[in-house]
């Protein structure tokens, strides 16, 4: 055991010696430095400066020296924590879009909700040919289940030229797309002539005629060829009656409109007609005599709905059936036209953009929802933009999307 100690050292000096002759070289050299040093006093500060770059040559060695005497062997590995993997860095992850809640489109309907439709005055798009009065009808066609759509309101001016013929096989065209769906049409003054004296239905009946719709399960007669007629609707609980008047009605038809609303006064009657209101609401020549003749008269008539000027409002009102001072039934008197919207000016101006009013019959809750959809530009409500505010015909923004409580039994 002690002759072991003893040569230790000395195998250990020489496996340094043998292992690293850079380091032995160093070393003889540091010694022959030391030897030389005291010859001569000149050689002192070349000496000092060698000797300092011998050290700086030799610690590197050394402590490269002592790093790999540190360094364990096989058998001490279990001293030393020991790596599984690399870890390797993760691909960055692919951004997740936030889940958000979606906002339900207006136009859907879900429960006993069921939707009419009703649009007004496109005689443009028919002149221009543009597109949009396809767009809307196919629209309908297409959304018809998601909207529960029960029935289609059409309040004149189908054309804006009564004799050009073009014009209107443009308007036949767009509506046969819905001739399936359940609608009901009435005259405006562009279609049969404004003066009395002018009045022409040969293009009308040509083309929306009687002929068109009597084999329609919902369509009910006409009169005079279509000039005026009725559709009976059943949608939700509710039974309906809608009567339809042309433009410049005359005693005749103001009679049958009364007769047929008194042979259906089981039904919740709906009056159609083009000419009105004005643009502020108040009523026209032909408005008055309407609601003087029929309105007043007809004690199951809960609701007007007429195009011809330019507004979208709702101006209920209450009657008293009676006469004992206590109003009975509550009329909704409602105007939806939106050609003249959009600057004179502008070269893509089509009058309308294919705004039409929808409205969605919610028995449960006892209310009418009402909005303004495009589906040419798929936006809703117009004048909620400040810039369309500044229009000559601009009218409440407030009156394009609302409700009001249903004014009939159901």
């Amino acid at each position: 055991m002690i002759t072991h100690s003893h040569n230790t050292p000395e195998k250990s000096k020489s496996s340094i010696n043998s292992a690293d002759p850079v380091f032995s070289n160093h070393i003889k050299f540091f010694q022959i430095l030391f030897q030389i040093r005291c010859y001569t006093d000149s050689m002192k500060r070349l000496l000092n400066i060698l000797i300092i770059l011998s050290l700086c040559l030799l610690l590197p060695s050394c402590a490269q020296k002592s790093a790999k005497e540190e360094v364990p062997g096989d058998s001490d590995v279990s001293k030393t924590p020991q790596i599984v993997s690399l870890a390797t860095a993760s691909p960055a992850p692919t951004a997740v879009p936030p889940v958000l809640t979606p906002v339900p489109d207006r136009l859907n309907t879900s429960g006993t909700q069921y939707t009419f439709a009703w649009f007004s005055d496109p005689q443009f798009y028919s002149k221009y040919n543009n597109g949009v009065f396809e767009s809307v009808t196919e629209f309908l066609a297409s959304n018809r289940q998601r909207m529960n759509l029960s029935y289609i309101i059409f309040t004149g001016d189908f054309v804006h030229n009564t004799r050009n013929e073009e014009q209107w096989k443009v308007a036949s065209d767009a509506m046969k797309t819905i001739d399936e769906i359940p609608n009901g049409v009435c005259s405006g003054n562009h279609d049969v002539g404004t003066k009395v004296k002018e009045r022409n239905y040969t293009l009308f009946s040509k083309y929306f005629g009687e002929w068109r719709y009597k084999d329609k399960p919902w369509y009910g007669g006409g009169y005079s060829d279509n000039k005026d007629h009725f559709d009976l609707i059943d949608a939700g609980n509710t039974q309906y009656v809608f009567v339809y008047l042309g433009y410049q009605v005359d005693p005749e038809d103001l009679e049958w409109a009364c007769s047929t609303f008194d042979t259906y006064r089981d039904r919740v009657g709906i009056l159609c007609t083009h000419d009105y209101f004005y643009h502020d609401c108040s009523m026209t020549e032909y408005g008055q005599l309407i609601f003087d003749s029929v309105v007043c008269k007809c004690p199951n008539l809960y609701a007007v709905l007429c195009g011809h000027r330019y507004n979208s409002n709702c101006i209920p009102i209450e009657l008293d059936d009676d006469g004992d001072g206590v109003p009975d039934r509550t009329v909704l008197q409602m105007i939806c036209n939106y050609q003249a919207i959009g600057s004179a000016e502008a070269e893509s101006r089509t009058c309308g953009d294919g705004y039409i009013r929808f409205l969605k019959i919610d028995e449960d809750a006892g209310m009418i929802y009402y909005t303004t959809y495009s589906p040419y530009l798929d936006d809703y409500v117009y004048f909620d933009e400040a810039v369309h505010r500044q229009e000559k015909y601009a009218f409440d923004p407030s009156q394009e999307e609302g409700s009001i409580p249903i004014p009939w039994a159901y």
